[in-house]
């Protein structure tokens, strides 16, 4: 049997806590294109075999560990599809030239992803390079603040700001 082949079979209840997602997010993720559940029967839960939970776990992980968009996420989602294709091409056949052209095809997926993972670290490294800037500045003005404090002692020497991030005064 086909079902037998997919291994065991769970719903959608049994699924969301094995991966941690709601039944609501699950079936949004299907909605979007991103998952296609082992089986769905009408008028029924709808069933999930080990690769759609190994999809779904998939998709948190980039959702919400590393921040892609949903766009971004079926993207990546849609090279490794093509990647198992190339991938099962390649293990079909001993023709050198169908696997250098398997090969070569993998390499730009490969170089696809890398892209899409490029474009992510560059639009982190812009906020945490505001974030770097906005610290600086709050230091700065800090040091701006406390030096136009009167010395306790009466002298007319500056109080130099403490480093570090927090201020060292109540």
């Amino acid at each position: 049997m086909a079902e037998e082949s997919r291994g065991e079979l769970k719903p959608i209840g049994v699924v969301a806590r094995e991966t941690g997602l709601t039944p609501r997010a699950i079936r949004y993720y299907e909605e979007m294109g991103l998952l296609r559940p082992a089986v769905r029967v009408k008028g029924a839960d709808r069933l999930f075999d080990a690769s759609d939970i190994q999809r779904l776990s998939e998709i948190k992980r980039l959702r919400e560990v590393i921040g892609f968009s949903l766009a971004e996420i079926r993207e990546l989602l849609e090279t490794d599809d093509l990647r198992a294709q190339l991938r099962d091409q390649f293990g079909r056949t001993s023709d050198p030239m169908d696997r250098i052209r398997a090969l070569r095809q993998a390499i730009d997926l490969a170089e696809r992803r890398l892209a899409i993972i490029s474009r992510k670290l560059a639009q982190i490294e812009t906020i945490r390079a505001e974030e770097q800037a906005r610290l600086a500045r709050l230091q700065a003005l800090l040091a701006h603040e406390l030096a136009r404090q009167p010395d306790p002692s009466g002298s007319s020497a500056t109080v130099s700001a403490p480093s570090g991030s927090t201020t060292g005064r109540s």
